[in-house]
């Protein structure tokens, strides 16, 4: 089985590191794994401080709470994006201004945003797609800083190594978002951070975090269980075994879904407002220690896919990027994705509605359609495919072109 959206990071030393920590349940909320991770990540951003949360929407939440806006402040985010940045602007009575986007980093469209901006917008949130740099970031940071804007730089799908040396931490209202879900390019299962250099912003968020209780023992289980069953699910699905797992996992309510049904719907849901538990730091800082490698394997099948797909216009641009997936356009998409699930192969769709996922409803987070109709083209005919995979998956996939 090969997917861009079920367990993309797990391999098998990460199930082990689950495992023993599965067997050390007096670790799993408190230790010494939060203060490693805290560490690592300052050795990577060189920020002053993180605020950890158990999920990426809740440090959203809590952040755009710390910034105590008056209600209704209009918050600049691009359409094309999924529920979990627009429910905690919406929950605190906040309004999204949906921006388009470019085709070349899938992010805010220049154009649209000088379009859009206004004096009564507050926070722009300008989000890193697939963890590409967005082509427009430097002029919108400087337009952002002109107009006294609060810049959060959603970071939760990956970023440019090269560039998080150089960020904006001296600017006094500025933000980095990461996030730590299963799907991200580091994952821990859940989890994420507010990183910045704004001391009064970080302890009102550190009070916040403090509040917050940690995650039950049996969500922590399941948790840890994740890695070891997905990846078992992925290396026996091939000869049903892993089908059967799979199903089970799920009749046994083992796998806790990444979005509730309750968001599906368009609230907010505070169940994942909670603190970011030590057991889960433990398997974020494995997968720190070998960031590189992983890092080298994406940056390897980025440059051999984009050797393929020559037709693609970014292909130059993209080379040693280290993608958490790798987008392409195309017309024929359901034709593709029937032929790959064929072979049991599973590509992903970020996004396939302007503000993900398809079963949201697009009244309830104010977006009218029409808005944004370059993200609105795109997401009828985008696909991504998996880049944390060996070469040989990678040209089983370019088979089906073939």
């Amino acid at each position: 089985m090969i997917s861009t959206d079920f367990a993309p990071n797990e391999s098998r030393d990460d199930a082990w590191q689950s495992i023993k920590m599965m067997l050390q349940p007096w670790r799993w909320k408190q230790g010494p794994s939060l203060k490693q991770v805290d560490w690592q990540i300052h050795q990577l951003f060189a920020n002053d401080h993180a605020t950890w949360f158990l999920a990426g929407r809740s440090a959203l939440y809590h952040l755009l709470k710390a910034l105590n806006l008056p209600s209704g402040s209009k918050i600049l985010v691009q359409g094309y994006t999924c529920e979990a940045v627009v429910l905690p602007i919406i929950a605190l009575g906040l309004r999204p201004v949906y921006i388009d986007i470019e085709t070349e980093s899938f992010s805010l469209n220049e154009h649209d945003f000088n379009k859009k901006l206004s004096d009564d917008c507050r926070v722009i949130i300008i989000q890193h797609t697939y963890g590409l740099t967005p082509k427009y970031r430097e002029q919108i940071i400087q337009q952002a800083i002109g107009k006294k804007l609060i810049i959060i730089e959603d970071l939760a799908h990956g970023w440019d190594r090269n560039l998080v040396q150089s960020s904006n931490f001296k600017v006094q209202n500025y933000f980095c978002l990461l996030s730590f879900g299963r799907s991200k390019s580091l994952s821990s299962v859940f989890g994420s951070a507010i990183l910045t250099n704004n001391k009064p912003i970080a302890n009102v968020l550190d009070n916040f975090s403090k509040t917050l209780q940690y995650p039950r023992q049996l969500f922590i289980l399941k948790c840890l269980l994740y890695k070891p069953i997905s990846y078992l699910i992925k290396l026996t699905y091939e000869v049903y075994v892993g089908k059967f797992i799979h199903y089970l996992a799920r009749r046994l309510n083992l796998l806790i879904p990444e979005i509730t049904p309750q968001e599906k719907l368009g609230n907010y849901n505070i169940v994942f407002d909670k603190q970011y538990p030590n057991a889960l730091a433990h398997l974020l800082s494995y997968q720190l220690n070998k960031f590189d490698q992983t890092t080298a394997t994406r940056q390897k099948i980025v440059n051999y896919y984009s050797g393929v797909f020559k037709k693609n216009a970014q292909k130059e641009k993209w080379h040693n990027k280290a993608l958490t997936r790798y987008p392409l356009i195309i017309d024929n998409r359901n034709q593709v994705l029937e032929k790959a699930k064929a072979k049991h192969i599973y590509f992903g769709q970020w996004y396939n509605q302007p503000i993900a996922p398809k079963q949201l409803d697009l009244n309830k987070v104010g977006y009218k359609i029409g808005s944004c109709p370059i993200a609105e083209d795109v997401c009828k005919k985008i696909i991504n495919l998996p880049t944390n995979i060996s070469l040989n998956n990678a040209q089983k996939i370019v088979n089906i072109w073939k």
